[in-house]
């Protein structure tokens, strides 16, 4: 069975090609399939939505089955934001507040933004935005959670399984460590001794991260998908 991973970051391509060691799936990257993907528009109201329009696009435009992913950071002080908007949440100032609750707003489509700049760039820009909102929130109210949403859609656009994940932990004051991506800087899970998630190795985080536990099961889906793919011949 033929994979395709819609996702133009190399690090989450490795990470599913672990995941699925063993099982009869190759996974397709953007690099092997020689053509660039579709600009999606995410504009669903939740990571799972969004995953999965992905997975529908990504999987028609590639004639083959498609996995796509959508995460982000939910932060409880500010009512579950950035949310869905966690990749481009500095583009919106003022910014949302808590009474002004991101995540849990039906019906609020994705912001109309120009050309971003690199995504370290635009990584920095979010952590700014995340301390100086929580400039006056005590440790005690500074509980988050990462939260990633996986799919995979039929050559056909149909979905045929789905997975989620999520992490809990703290935002700290300042940014330490610089492994990882996005808020990780900023982010303590529970259970790693006061480290951010930059600061842990890669085998660490794939342990405990949002990703990590959708992608463990997701496997479980697709070894009971690619028996009835083997069953019809495919």
């Amino acid at each position: 069975m033929n994979l395709f991973f819609g996702t133009t970051n190399p690090g989450k391509v490795r990470e599913l090609r672990r995941l699925v060691a063993g099982l009869p799936v190759r996974v397709v990257s953007l690099e092997d399939l020689g053509r660039e993907v579709p600009d999606v528009v995410e504009d669903g109201d939740t990571f799972a939505e969004n995953a999965a329009k992905k997975a529908v696009e990504f999987a028609r435009f590639a004639g083959m089955h498609a996995l796509a992913d959508d995460s982000g950071l939910c932060v409880d002080a500010l009512a579950g934001a950035p949310g869905v908007r966690s990749a481009r949440w500095s583009e919106e100032e003022p910014g949302p507040t808590p009474a002004s609750p991101v995540c849990e707003l039906p019906g609020v489509a994705a912001a109309e933004l120009g050309p971003v700049a690199g995504r370290a760039a635009r990584d920095e820009r979010n952590n700014d935005k995340l301390l100086r909102l929580l400039a006056r929130t005590p440790d005690a109210g500074r509980g988050a959670g990462y939260v990633a949403a996986l799919a995979v859609a039929a050559p056909d656009g149909r979905i045929v399984a789905t997975a989620g994940g999520t992490c809990r932990g703290r935002i700290g004051h300042e940014r330490r460590g610089s492994g990882g991506f996005g808020y990780d800087p900023l982010f303590f899970p529970d259970g790693m001794q006061g480290r951010t998630m930059a600061e842990i190795t890669p085998e660490e985080k794939d342990a405990i991260s949002h990703r990590g536990v959708a992608f463990r099961r997701l496997r479980a889906a697709l070894e009971a998908l690619v028996p009835r793919l083997d069953e019809r011949g495919h």
